[in-house]
């Protein structure tokens, strides 16, 4: 699964600069996020009334339920340096009953996410998938040796067809499409890879930004899960 996070942008900056880590949510009901997270899925941030602005992946969950006013403190107490919040947003808190703590890894600016039909004053979306506008293939040795590249996909999802257009790193847009199944028909591999270093694990990002449409990138292995 993936995650779509309406936050206030103050907050989405704060992940980004890496003085918030944790992003939590303390209801009174139970609801999304709660029970329907997991280690090593992508959240994509999204400005209360704006547009997306990062990403993120889950590194650890911690939840409660059947919270009184006292666990909540402690909760604040232990996690508030993580998570951030006011005075005021802790005390508009204290009667929750449902907390869900979200560790957050490998965040990053990102102006893109997936579509999904929006709910009046809902905040947390978990959405299939498939609808990640994502999409990443770790490179091996071969890829980078033989100079070819495939577009990933979740499984039993169906390739695109006809025309597909790839916006470069360098701010080059080629059109291509695929052949044998997921394999991209361009060629000119080559010069990406020698631009990059790239070598084997690290990863060839796909987004998407529109019909057919992706931007490029590749992010090394170091640069985090």
């Amino acid at each position: 699964m993936i995650h779509v996070a309406i936050l206030k942008p103050g907050y989405i900056r704060d992940i980004l600069a890496g003085t918030k880590t944790v992003e939590s949510r303390l209801t009174k009901t139970n609801q999304p996020p709660h029970g329907r997270v997991q280690p090593g899925e992508r959240l994509f941030l999204k400005a209360s009334g704006g547009p997306f602005m990062a990403t993120a992946l889950v590194a650890e969950v911690l939840s409660w339920d059947n919270l009184s006013p006292a666990e909540v403190r402690r909760i604040e107490k232990q996690h508030r340096h993580a998570i951030g919040g006011d005075d005021a947003y802790w005390q508009a808190k204290r009667d929750s009953r449902f907390a869900t703590l979200i560790r957050l890894a490998a965040s990053e600016p990102m102006d893109v996410g997936p579509a999904y039909k929006v709910a009046y004053m809902k905040a947390w979306y978990v959405l299939d998938e498939s609808l990640s506008p994502l999409r990443e293939v770790v490179l091996t040795d071969g890829a980078i040796r033989n100079r070819y590249a495939t577009l990933p996909g979740p499984q039993g999802e169906t390739p695109p067809t006809g025309v597909i257009t790839l916006e470069l790193p360098n701010g080059e847009a080629v059109v291509t499409d695929l052949v044998r199944g997921r394999m991209l028909r361009w060629r000119g591999w080559a010069a990406l890879y020698d631009a990059a270093d790239a070598q084997p694990g690290d990863r060839l990002r796909f987004l998407r930004v529109g019909d057919r449409r992706y931007r490029v990138s590749i992010r090394k292995a170091d640069a985090g899960t």
